[in-house]
């Protein structure tokens, strides 16, 4: 028989978003408790497990500590009266002890890890581990295609009564928010698009965080369907909404860790696709020397994964392989890649950044066979060219509370700093990794109006004290930071030659 203690409930004002129990060293010492443990709280037949954490001062004998998040599942108050134990840690824990030993799982095993993260019986060193384990062994394609049903069957599916659902995703590693131009151009030809995406893990900026700069990204399923069926589109935040909560729990551990293994990218990304109902997707798979994939065999591997797990689960795929070997565009960070989406819309200029928009949007437009193969470009390019995408887009922006409708009403940094050229040369190439690192360290993404902006572009003639970018921050420190990084990395981030000139 399990040894059982009766404890007084103390309501901690503190949110941490997961079930977690504070109980006096004593009393745990009692229990025959460590922390980490898995305890049993029980309150007049009803039982939730917490993940125990251990304390000498902050909580007195006999009392447990409920943190206030909670307490809405279990209907605890300050004064109940429940009943404790210790409990067995859940299988899946043994599941991710063989997968550090680089074992391939099963399919009822990554059913119950998964499970476990969606009902926070694991704590977030176990799914660390989980985490760590899979970025260091790899995942198979069972394995791959089984997180991704998985993740599916814990989340909510959003249904539109429509025969075809597009949609795009880039594994990211590069700037430019291809999405916020492609959905208008889709939607204005008369598709259902509900782009949901990401914040950023280890970019300047996700798509989630520069739509967030124009108007509001945080919806509910009904929300979304209402707005999807109103306007057509939406390009919304993928956390708000439990499409994939298995997936939004890992990715603010992958967040922190700077995690983005291959399998789980794979995984999270169709996982997120199937739950929006998409049947038609374009995956863009950015390859260059600095960004996630690097070589034609990586593309080749991500490619085929990507495809047979969409076959698997029924979405009509494509992959795009796009050039990661130069910016995006010249924009870094969440408010400036907004507005060189809107300057791409309202046709200031047409970049490298508006050609892939519409070398995307074309694909997609051939998948569900509006237009010939070959045709897709023409028809999105007129799309942009005309104004019908920006008209599109300011119904979809004012359908998410939209607060910023032009790209002359971006907010701007308190703090600019200039970056210019030493010596007379061409810029022959641009390191987007070092680039990304310049503008995280001016505080994007979290600094909404941090960044940087390139004022030169690969294949550019420059002469000294030429401007060749400019970092934006709203922080005199991490401005200081940030051009340190800038001058100490210049010759790797900007690759100048002097021969090309010469000649």
């Amino acid at each position: 028989m399990e040894y059982t203690k009766k404890l007084t409930v103390k309501i901690i004002d503190i949110d941490a978003d997961k079930p977690i129990a504070l109980l006096n060293s004593k009393t745990a010492s009692d229990l025959l408790a460590v922390a980490l443990n898995r305890i049993d709280v029980k309150n007049n037949g009803v039982s939730k497990i917490f993940i125990l954490d251990i304390t000498d001062s902050l909580i007195d004998e006999n009392t447990i500590g409920i943190y206030k998040d909670v307490t809405g599942i279990t209907k605890l108050k300050d004064g109940d009266k429940v009943e404790v134990k210790v409990v067995p840690s859940p299988s899946s824990v043994h599941h991710i002890v063989k997968k550090i030993r680089n074992n391939a799982l099963n399919e009822t095993e990554i059913k119950e890890i998964i499970n476990d993260v969606v009902n926070d019986r694991l704590s977030e060193i176990e799914i660390s581990a989980f985490l760590t384990a899979v970025s260091i062994n790899g995942l198979n394609l069972d394995e791959t295609t089984n997180i991704c049903k998985s993740m599916i069957e814990v989340g909510n599916v959003i249904k539109f009564d429509v025969p075809q659902v597009l949609d795009k995703h880039s594994i990211g590693g590069i700037n430019g928010r291809v999405s916020i131009v492609v959905t208008p151009i889709i939607t204005a030809l008369g598709y259902v698009m509900p782009k949901t995406a990401s914040r950023a893990i280890s970019s300047a900026a996700g798509t989630a965080d520069c739509m967030e700069v124009l108007g509001d990204v945080s919806f509910s399923v009904k929300d979304i369907e209402k707005m999807v069926s109103k306007v057509g589109g939406i390009v919304a935040w993928n956390g708000k909404v439990d499409l994939c909560p298995a997936d939004d729990k890992m990715i603010k551990i992958r967040h922190s860790l700077g995690l983005d293994p291959e399998g789980l990218v794979i995984a999270s990304v169709l996982a997120k696709k199937k739950s929006v109902s998409a049947t038609h997707l374009i995956i863009d798979i950015p390859v260059g020397p600095t960004v996630k994939v690097r070589s034609k065999e990586e593309v080749d591997r991500w490619a085929s994964t990507f495809l047979i797990i969409c076959k698997d689960i029924g979405i009509k795929a494509q992959v795009v392989q796009s050039d990661g070997a130069v910016p995006c565009g010249k924009y870094f960070g969440a408010a400036l890649e907004a507005k060189g989406a809107l300057e791409v819309l309202e046709n200031k200029y047409f970049d490298n950044f508006a050609e892939k928009s519409c070398v995307i949007a074309g694909r997609l437009l051939e998948l569900v066979e509006r237009v010939e193969p070959g045709k897709g470009y023409d028809l999105a390019k007129e799309t942009l060219k005309s104004g019908a995408a920006l008209n599109k887009f300011k119904e979809i922006l004012k359908a998410q509370n939209g607060r910023i409708f032009s790209s002359e009403e971006i907010p701007v940094a308190n703090y600019k700093q200039e970056i210019l050229a030493k010596d007379v040369g061409k810029i022959v190439g641009m390191n987007v990794s070092n680039l990304t690192k310049i503008a995280r360290t001016a505080g994007a993404p979290h600094d909404k109006v941090a960044g940087l902006v390139l004022n030169k572009k690969v294949g550019d003639i420059v002469k000294p004290k030429e401007l060749i970018f400019t970092i934006h921050a709203n922080s005199k420190e991490k401005l200081k930071i940030a051009t340190e990084l800038a001058n100490d990395t210049m010759t790797d981030t900007i690759k100048i030659t002097q021969e090309e000139v010469n000649q």
